[in-house]
């Protein structure tokens, strides 16, 4: 038996589309969010402090940077740069060749304690 034919070409009644009214309002797109990404997402970000460093709180970044462990154990020499009045720390390796430069907004991070995890984040350990 053909249950399709059954009842023939009967056109089940679906209501009319209507138009929904529009409301006039002004996209806001000035509280939109630039640190956002296509999805509307906040990608991960930690708040830097990005100010200059005074010449002493640059030379104890510099004394903290050197006393790092894994600057000891690859006998990697920090010192202090200036170019176009912007401070950086130069880390080499003993035949003088650039392993990192460090400009000083990036600096502000020797301060923060709360890194002190071992085996995290080593990023100039694994460039040697």
């Amino acid at each position: 038996m053909n249950i399709k034919n059954l009842l023939g070409n009967t056109v089940l009644g679906t209501p009319a589309a209507t138009k929904v009214g529009s409301v006039n309002r002004p996209i806001k797109s000035e509280n939109a969010n630039q640190d956002r990404d296509a999805n509307g997402q906040t990608g991960y970000s930690r708040q830097k402090k990005k100010e200059k460093m005074s010449p002493e709180q640059f030379a104890k970044a510099i004394e903290i940077l050197k006393d790092k462990s894994f600057v000891k154990d690859m006998n990697w020499i920090v010192s202090a740069v200036t170019e176009n009045d912007v401070k950086y720390a130069l880390v080499q390796d003993q035949e003088g060749k650039t392993i990192r430069k460090i400009a000083e907004y990036d600096l502000w991070e020797v301060f923060d304690s709360s890194g002190d995890i071992p085996n995290k984040g080593q990023l100039l350990k694994k460039v040697a």
